[in-house]
């Protein structure tokens, strides 16, 4: 049975605000919930490492929790789902690469 402890906060956009130089900026609303980490496999990194992606982790939420967001925040970190997985009826995987420029 897996520990569903790991804090983790989908990240919705939420409307849009301007920067110093007018472009549009993305607002995100915060959705959070509870998941748990699964090891990355050497099959994995592998097929990732193909496809030119760097596999950082590897969460699995409930699938009613997940309205196709792009980014996950883990302990203050920003990470892009570049893959969801549905493993069963109960749960999805969603595969995440470290966000570049993300503060």
């Amino acid at each position: 049975m897996n520990n569903w402890d790991l804090e983790v906060s989908l990240l919705q956009v939420d409307g849009y605000t301007t920067n110093k130089i007018g472009d549009k900026v993305p607002k995100y609303k915060a959705i959070e919930l509870l998941a748990y980490e699964k090891p990355i496999t050497r099959g994995e990194l592998i097929i990732a490492g193909q496809s030119n992606i760097t596999i950082a982790k590897i969460i699995v939420i409930h699938p009613f929790e997940y309205s196709n967001e792009e980014l996950v925040e883990i302990d203050g970190i920003k990470y892009q789902i570049v893959n969801v997985y549905k493993i069963s009826n109960e749960e999805i995987e969603l595969k995440l690469k470290s966000k570049k420029g993300a503060a």
